[in-house]
C-alpha cells in the first residue's frame, strides 16, 4: 500500500510545475487567502518596497498542468509561504512547439506596505491586466533583458535561403572514370529559395514557395558512338536549371520563443527541368516538368524581434516521365521514359538563411 501511495505522489508531483525559491530575508508565513499583488513592469512598483528573494516556476519535463493561470497561482502560493505579499515578473517564457509546453516565469519576491491599493490582476491569455486596473499590459509591451515577448497575432513571414545542393540520383552505367567524375560534379550545385507566408496565429501559416537549383559543367575531348554507328569526338557541356513554385505550409515556433525559432515546411507544386546542353558545338535543349515537393526543417536564431538567422535542410524533388528535346534545326521530339530510365530530380539542400516577421 505504501508503494502505491508513493507512486501516486510521484505522479502528482510530476504533473505540477517545478518551483525553486531563494530567500534572503525570512518573514512570517502569510494566510493562504492573503492577497498577493502581481507586477509586470518596474514602472508599476510602489515607492516603498523590499525584495526578499526570488522564485522560479518551471517545467519538470513531465508537467502537464502549467497554463499561465496555474503558474501564477503557484508563484503566489510560494510567495505566501515566504511572507511576500507581491512579486515582480522578471522573465516569462512561453510554451513552444518544439520545446516546453508550459508557461515558465521568474519573479522577485517583494514586501509592500499595502496590498489593498491594488486590484486583482486579470488573466487575458498571454497578458495580464495591470495592477492599477487602468490599462492592459500586453506581452508585446514587456521587454526582459535581451529577449522580446509579444502576443500571438496574425502576420506575415518571409524566408530566404541559399544552399549547397546534392542530387541523389545514380549515374548511368558504362561511364569511364573521367565521365564518372564529371557526373558527380554535375550532381552538386547551388540553390536558393524564397517563401512568403500569412500566419493566422503566429505559428501556422500558408503561402507560396519558389526554389531554383543550378549546376553546370564541361567535359572535354570525349568520344561517343551514336545509333548510326559513327564515332564522334569533342566537348560536351551541361547547364541545368531545376525550378519549383507552389503553395506551401509552415509550422513554426512563435515570436515568444526565447532563443530562436524552429520550423517545418511542406510545399507541393510545379517542378520544371531544363538543360541547355552542347554536344560537340551543337546545342541541344532538354526540358521536362512534373509534380514536385519540398519538405524542410530549420532553426533560426533571433537577432532582433523580427529578424532571425539560421540553417535549414530541405529534401527537394520529383520524377520526370518524359523529356522534350529541341534540336539545332528547330525540330522537337518528346520521348516517354521507361521505368528504369526515369529522370530522378531528388536532392538534399543544406541551407543558411534569414527569417523576417512583419
Amino acid at each position: 500500500m505504501k508503494y502505491f501511495l508513493f507512486l501516486i505522489t510521484i505522479a502528482f508531483c510530476s504533473c505540477s510545475p517545478k518551483i525553486r525559491t531563494s530567500v534572503s530575508e525570512k518573514h512570517e508565513k502569510l494566510d493562504s487567502k492573503a492577497n498577493v499583488v502581481v507586477f509586470t513592469t518596474k514602472a508599476e512598483l510602489p515607492s516603498n518596497f523590499s525584495t526578499i528573494g526570488t522564485v522560479k516556476v518551471g517545467d519538470t519535463g513531465f508537467t502537464t498542468n502549467c497554463d499561465f493561470t496555474t503558474v501564477l497561482e503557484a508563484a503566489k502560493t510560494e510567495a505566501r509561504k515566504n511572507g511576500a505579499n507581491a512579486f515582480l515578473i522578471t522573465e516569462h517564457l512561453y510554451p513552444s512547439i518544439f520545446g516546453s509546453s508550459c508557461h515558465r516565469i521568474s519573479a522577485d519576491l517583494l514586501r509592500i506596505e499595502n496590498t489593498t491599493d491594488y486590484g486583482t490582476p486579470k488573466i487575458v491569455k498571454h497578458s495580464i491586466q495591470s495592477v492599477d486596473s487602468l490599462k492592459v499590459v500586453e506581452s508585446a509591451a514587456i521587454k526582459y533583458g535581451p529577449t522580446y515577448y509579444q502576443t500571438s497575432k496574425s502576420g506575415f513571414l518571409l524566408l530566404a535561403n541559399v544552399a549547397q545542393s546534392f542530387r541523389v540520383a545514380s549515374s548511368p552505367d558504362g561511364l569511364n572514370s573521367e565521365q564518372k567524375k564529371y557526373m558527380k560534379k554535375l550532381k552538386s550545385g547551388l540553390s536558393y529559395d524564397i517563401s512568403a507566408y500569412y500566419l493566422k496565429d503566429d505559428r501556422t501559416g500558408f503561402g507560396l514557395k519558389y526554389n531554383v537549383y543550378k549546376s553546370s559543367g564541361t567535359i572535354r575531348n570525349q568520344q561517343i558512338t551514336l545509333e548510326d554507328g559513327i564515332n564522334y569526338q569533342g566537348d560536351f557541356s551541361d547547364d541545368i536549371t531545376i525550378s519549383f513554385i507552389g503553395p506551401s505550409f509552415i509550422l513554426t515556433e512563435g515570436k515568444n520563443a526565447r532563443v530562436g525559432e524552429a520550423n517545418l515546411e511542406l510545399a507541393i507544386g510545379y517542378m520544371a527541368y531544363r538543360n541547355n546542353s552542347t554536344i560537340i558545338a551543337s546545342p541541344l535543349k532538354i526540358t521536362g516538368s512534373n509534380l514536385g515537393m519540398i519538405a524542410g526543417m530549420g532553426y533560426h536564431f533571433r537577432i532582433t524581434p523580427h529578424f532571425l538567422l539560421g540553417a535549414q535542410a530541405n529534401f527537394v524533388g520529383g520524377v520526370l516521365r518524359k523529356l522534350k528535346y529541341e534540336y539545332p534545326n528547330g525540330s522537337t521530339e518528346t520521348i516517354k521514359l521507361e521505368d528504369e530510365e526515369l529522370e530522378n530530380l531528388w536532392r538534399i539542400d543544406l541551407a543558411v538563411g534569414a527569417k523576417f516577421r512583419f
